[in-house]
């Protein structure tokens, strides 16, 4: 039983290449509509610096910690390591053990 697919208004024969787009029509219809177009360019990208940063080297360190922090907070912990060249761990790690000698003074 085998029937032949029945034939709609808008089938186009395989020989019939497509019809051509109009790219400039669409973006002004895309305008008019409230669309923005997005920036291709990094510098007209938002500015914004980033707050994370991946580690330079592998630390063996997989157990995670994960907590919210006031952003002042976290740019301060950014900068020390960044400047100290240590990850993020390294300095929850040194800050733990400044903590610890402090408390075994008092």
């Amino acid at each position: 039983m085998t029937k032949e697919r029945a034939k709609l208004a808008f089938d186009t024969p395989e020989d019939t290449p497509p019809p051509a787009v109009d790219k400039e029509a669409i973006k002004a219809a895309t305008k008019t509509l409230g669309f923005r177009e997005t920036p291709r360019d990094a510098a007209l990208a938002p500015s914004a610096e980033p707050l994370l940063r991946r580690t330079r080297r592998k630390t063996g360190r997989v157990h995670q910690f994960a907590t919210r922090l006031r952003e002042d907070t976290l740019r301060q912990i950014i900068a020390y390591a960044d400047h100290h060249e240590l990850t993020l761990a390294e300095v929850i790690e040194r800050a733990m053990a400044a903590l610890a000698k402090q408390e075994s003074r008092s």
